[in-house]
């Protein structure tokens, strides 16, 4: 199959005499291959989990069958039947964050997913664009299986949540191992139940093994996606929580003002004013959005600042 983005460009027509501007068009396509279960068609009402699987650097180009050759879609073409459906796009030159952003979301739109359960998957420069794209659109997935890739630490933070399985070769000379041991050992800062397995004898083809577990798909399939819970908690935590919060750097100066209204704790930021949601005793977060706010207390137990996990983590110091 092929997905298609059309970018529309317009301009007025130039006033001046030797040059006139019309409208034109860019298109980007992505052929990707579509593997449905047996039983897809028999309910229509069903909604089915989907595993997104992206390809290594040799099966990049225009030849969609290059991307049989491993993974997933390599098992789908030997008879394997999976209860997910699988898309298996193909790269022309690399991967794209936002390009399968847009066709992921487009494949959900189109076909009968469980929104829940969205897994990516990919081996080697799919590896790298698993942790990437997860990074990018942590939303979007319910857990996530690098193979042999990498990536950067410093945003190791945003998957703090995410249920990650990755594999590795211990001798692998393509990708070291340490490209995955230093995601991996950043990420359990953050989420101490990501789960690890090296090969001791593999080298590169880690992913051999690792797709032809079974116990990586009943992985997959028991995860779905991660969704702060509200809960109660006593509600004269509520004023110790209450203040104002400053951000202060060398370029700007940003001020939360926290307050108590009608038994919640609301956030306001200029004129905005957005209520908050407790999942524990100290974490709050805003309804339908990434955001949390982590209220920390000093070494006398009082509330003394606000660490904001958003698009990146910033801490706000209490002022009053």
């Amino acid at each position: 199959m092929r997905f298609t983005i059309l970018v529309f460009a317009y301009f007025l027509s130039s006033l001046v005499a030797f040059g006139q501007q019309s409208g034109e068009k860019f298109t980007m396509e992505m052929d990707y291959l579509l593997y449905l279960p047996d039983d897809y068609t028999r309910d229509t009402t069903q909604q089915w989990p989907l595993l997104i699987f992206l390809h290594g650097g040799g099966e990049q180009g225009t030849d969609l069958e290059k991307v049989k050759k491993h993974g997933p879609p390599m098992l789908v073409e030997k008879g394997e039947k999976f209860p997910f459906l699988i898309v298996s796009p193909q790269a022309r030159r690399g991967w794209q964050p936002e390009f399968l952003y847009a066709m992921i979301k487009a494949v959900i739109k189109e076909n009968r997913v469980d929104e829940d359960r969205v897994y990516l998957t990919g081996l080697s420069m799919g590896g790298f664009g698993t942790w990437a794209l997860a990074q990018k659109h942590r939303e979007l997935f319910a857990a996530i299986v690098p193979i042999c890739g990498g990536g950067d630490t410093d945003e190791i933070w945003k998957l703090q949540h995410m249920p990650v399985w990755c594999f590795h070769g211990a001798r692998d000379k393509v990708v070291p191992l340490g490209s995955s041991q230093n995601m991996v050992d950043a990420l359990k800062v953050y989420n101490p139940d990501v789960k690890f397995t090296i090969y001791a004898d593999v080298g590169h083809d880690s992913w051999t093994q690792a797709y032809n577990d079974p116990h990586l798909y009943e992985w997959l399939l028991r995860q779905k996606k991660f969704k702060l819970q509200e809960v109660s908690i006593d509600k004269k935590l509520l004023n110790e929580y209450a203040g104002d919060y400053l951000l202060k750097t060398d370029n700007f100066e940003r001020t939360l003002k926290i307050f108590v209204e009608e038994n919640k704790l609301i956030v306001q930021v200029g004129e905005n004013k957005v209520p908050l949601k407790p999942a524990s005793n100290f974490v709050f977060f805003i309804e339908n959005q990434l955001t949390e706010l982590h209220f920390l207390r000093n070494s006398d137990g009082k509330v003394d600042r606000i660490k904001i996990y958003d698009d990146k983590i910033q801490v706000f110091q209490k002022i009053k």
